[in-house]
């Protein structure tokens, strides 16, 4: 009836036609029309002749792909079969004929991505067109290079549309609020609602992501650290946000203490905690200074966590002389310590940081590259025991809160 051979591989890029410089967007723009090969069958035998073609058809590249078989118009005992252009095909039935046929592409066949190309001007590389972006329950967080600003709106518009789930639309802008450490961002489309709820590693994390920072990005290093640290252990998060490593350890039995400046992440925090039904004799929370926060803690400390990249090996002065007036003897800790460094030598540069800071010579445990953060940087994570040295040095701590 039919034989095939296997379809040549689509050099054709399906796309639609260029809008540049659209600053409101116009669904209709992105309409087409495309000539298609098609074979008219016989209805009832339609299933049958679909098994023994080749699904790799011409509309493997659209997010919202037309109907495979069409109604015949001039036949209604008859339908159209959509065809790959390379498909070679050898039809030995009457019953069987080659048409070609009009299928019509709207906005909603086209991906976001197609549809922010097509809106960006030539000169903008494709490399810079939004293919993805962090997504935090129902707000999805872009952030926007300057060329992209013009058309933030209609960017906005099109991640909405093509995100069912996605209710608010935010860009990150480049201002940092300097004492609570998250950024500032603007609506671009959808509902004016921040407040939201994340679901990492089967727990729930409610939180308004205007106020406080939240990367979902780093769900796997969230589990690499409380994967390495055993029930049990005492923990000081000195930099807690709302949780991603507390409440996970503290639901494995570890007794944590964890701390965050930020009343907002402090609130949600605790927020987090009864949502979670974290038993409270596993995690006590605080709203500190770091510096005060850790001195002021005079127990035994197996872990302490120190994610704050941006600064956090500022804050290492605080181990200096901190057990040198305690009696008993105390174990050192471990600590983990986040750092932004140069892509160059990221392990290198990150050991030196804090050695730098602590006044000594430090012999990591391991130099843990967490993810790129930007072309040039890498986010690391430094874990190592601080020396004696520090803890029992007469020179305590005079540091007060970073501004």
């Amino acid at each position: 009836m039919i034989s095939t051979e296997n379809p040549s591989p689509i050099t054709m890029e399906l796309k639609p036609k260029p809008c540049p410089e659209m600053l409101i967007l116009d669904r209709q723009k992105f309409d087409l029309t495309l000539k298609c090969p098609a074979i008219e069958v016989p209805a009832q035998q339609c299933t049958h002749i679909i098994k023994s073609l080749d699904r790799n058809h011409l509309f493997s590249q659209l997010q919202h792909k037309p109907r495979l078989v069409q109604p015949c118009l001039h036949d209604a005992s008859r339908k159209l079969i959509l065809l790959n252009e390379k498909q070679q095909i050898y039809v030995e039935d009457d019953n069987i004929v080659r048409r070609t046929v009009d299928v019509k592409l709207t906005y909603e066949n086209w991906s976001a991505s197609q549809v922010i190309r097509a809106i960006l001007p030539a000169s903008i590389d494709d490399t810079e067109v939004i293919s993805g972006f962090e997504i935090v329950g129902h707000i999805a967080h872009l952030n926007l290079k300057e060329c992209h600003k013009p058309y933030k709106s209609v960017i906005g518009q099109v991640i909405l549309d093509k995100n069912p789930s996605i209710k608010t639309v935010v860009n990150k802008l480049s201002s940092i609020h300097t004492e609570y450490r998250f950024f500032d961002m603007e609506l671009l489309a959808g509902e004016d609602n921040f407040i939201t709820t994340a679901i990492e590693h089967k727990l729930k994390f409610c939180m308004d992501f205007s106020k406080l920072y939240w990367n979902s990005r780093l769900g796997t290093e969230h589990k690499r650290i409380v994967d390495l640290i055993p029930p049990g252990s005492t923990v000081l998060d000195m930099f807690c946000g709302i949780g991603p490593f507390a409440l996970p350890l503290a639901k494995k039995h570890c007794y944590v203490h964890a701390n965050d400046l930020n009343p907002e992440s402090y609130k949600y925090l605790n927020k987090n905690i009864q949502i979670n039904k974290i038993k409270t004799e596993y995690i006590k929370t605080y709203n500190q200074d770091g510096r005060e926060f850790v001195r002021n803690f005079s127990g035994q400390t197996d872990y302490v966590l120190m994610n704050l990249p941006a600064s956090a090996t500022q804050f290492l002065d605080v181990f200096s002389g901190l057990y040198s007036k305690r009696e008993a003897k105390l174990k050192p800790p471990t600590v983990f310590c986040y750092h932004f460094a140069d892509i160059d030598n990221p392990e290198a540069l990150s050991t030196e940081a804090v050695s730098e800071e602590l006044g000594c010579n430090v012999e990591p445990e391991e130099v843990h590259l967490v993810r790129k953060t930007a072309p040039k940087t890498w986010m690391t994570c430094v874990r190592f025991v601080v020396p004696e040295s520090v803890l029992y040095s007469e020179n305590q701590c005079k540091k007060q809160r970073l501004s």
